[in-house]
């Protein structure tokens, strides 16, 4: 009989203990005051150019050799500015 109750209040001890983890886990699982807030992802600032009539863009292309160790390619290059008509 003695046995039963050592056998008994183990179980109730280990069940007062789980009782008592599942408490914070349920409080962690709410919002964090500690964490600083997220930002929202925002699309890059473009920037728009409007020059006057008078200027044009002006481009130069061109394919070039470039040499690397897998060997020779060829690769498009392209050098713009801005000139008067």
């Amino acid at each position: 009989m003695r046995g039963i109750k050592v056998v008994g209040a183990a179980l109730l001890a280990l069940g007062l203990l789980v009782a008592a983890d599942s408490v914070p886990a349920a409080a962690q699982s709410g919002l964090r005051t500690d964490e600083p807030a997220r930002r929202a992802a925002r699309a890059p600032t473009r920037i728009q150019v409007t020059p006057t009539r008078r200027l044009y863009r002006e481009c130069v292309d061109w394919l070039a050799v470039e040499r690397r160790p897998s060997g020779d390619v060829i690769t498009p290059q392209m050098r713009c500015r801005w000139a008067y008509r």
